[in-house]
């Protein structure tokens, strides 16, 4: 694209972007204008505890039928493969696991769609996925990507002939990303199987280091943006706060040649500390953390909802059935479960004297 036409293109984007009116974590939604109305994928993020026998199991179609209750027609899931230090990969092929098919037709038969984001366990080897990474070690990079390769079209190829919509080649590897011509490679091999769209989900931020997000379809973002330093921020204040993250993507996605933008990741804690980080696991089940809470959630739907090139968000977590780990970021938490109803489900009879 020549500069000029990138400048204007820049331009119009920053102004799609604009600052909006904020609205009160209690408000009623409203419809948006006919002109900029569009489909918009309203997700959750489906986890477990384990590698992911619940996603087949009874509890994820309760889960799913309540999740359908709140307004969410997008789950995503992440099947996991294993890596070491020495850059191998270990993983079991997707149709050697039956309870992802059975993931499939559970999802099918509630109405669902499927967001397939397959993750690397990074347990005992690295203290993230942003932290792979194998130094000069140029034969651990070989089996890395090798293995990888293997893991990403496998689980590609189990996504195209569930009829899976939307798949992601990769999730926060913040580090590989500087290698971009085996990335390209892994791209290719992907598209070679799969007819679906692709993303990357790069960390809220990475997203200057992923090198290749014109040859995808979206540009995917966890996206823990910091928003404010102040305690108890209101409604307003947490509303006008997206104002420069949503610019910092749209002129990303100006250089990426317009592709659009989403959320594969969203989420808050229960914390007085959620708006400075909101990537943070520390906890504080108080009335004002859970205030505080509730307002971030309304918040990011109605601006990012509102925001013409994000085609969608997927909130950080929902585990099927009782379990001792599902305490952080549970998106079961009433205040929780109350803003998406609110937001995205409005018949669906949610009492009134939502926290603000």
């Amino acid at each position: 694209m020549e500069r000029r036409a990138a400048a204007a293109t820049a331009a119009l984007l920053l102004l799609s972007f604009a600052p909006l009116p904020a609205i009160a974590a209690d408000a009623a939604p409203t419809a948006a204008p006919a002109s900029t109305a569009r489909p918009f994928l309203r997700g959750v993020v489906v986890s477990c505890p384990r590698y992911g026998e619940v996603w087949g199991s009874a509890h994820m179609s309760d889960s799913l039928r309540e999740l359908k209750r709140l307004g969410v027609e997008w789950v995503a899931i992440h099947p996991y493969a294993g890596v070491r230090r020495d850059g191998s990969i270990r993983f079991h092929p997707a149709d050697e696991r039956a309870y992802l098919a059975r993931a499939v037709e559970i999802a099918r038969a509630e109405g669902m769609e499927l967001f397939w984001k397959p993750h690397l366990a990074y347990w005992g080897s690295f203290a993230w996925r942003g932290d792979i990474d194998f130094g000069d070690d140029e034969a651990a990079w070989r089996r890395f990507f090798d293995g990888y390769r293997d893991f990403i079209v496998d689980q590609a190829l189990f996504a195209e002939r569930a009829g899976v919509k939307l798949f992601a080649v990769g999730v926060e590897l913040e580090r590989t990303t500087a290698r971009e011509a085996e990335w390209r490679r892994i791209l290719a091999a992907v598209r070679a199987v799969y007819r679906g769209r692709l993303t990357y989900a790069a960390n809220w931020d990475g997203l200057d280091r992923v090198p290749f997000w014109e040859a995808l379809d979206a540009i995917g973002v966890h996206a823990y943006f910091p928003l404010v330093e102040a305690d108890d921020p209101d409604g307003a204040t947490l509303a006008r706060a997206w104002d420069a993250p949503l610019a910092r993507l749209a002129e990303l996605s100006a250089r990426a040649g317009g592709k659009p933008v989403l959320f594969a990741e969203i989420g808050y804690n229960r914390s007085p500390d959620a708006a400075r980080r909101p990537w943070e696991y520390r906890m504080e089940d108080t009335a004002a953390a859970r205030r505080l809470r509730a307002r971030l959630i309304a918040a990011a739907i109605d601006r990012v909802e509102a925001a013409p090139l994000v085609e969608g968000m997927f909130w950080w977590k929902w585990i099927p059935g009782p379990d001792r780990r599902d305490r952080d970021f549970s998106m079961k938490d009433p205040e929780a479960r109350e803003v998406l109803a609110r937001r995205w489900a409005p018949a669906a009879g949610v009492p009134a004297g939502s926290p603000r």
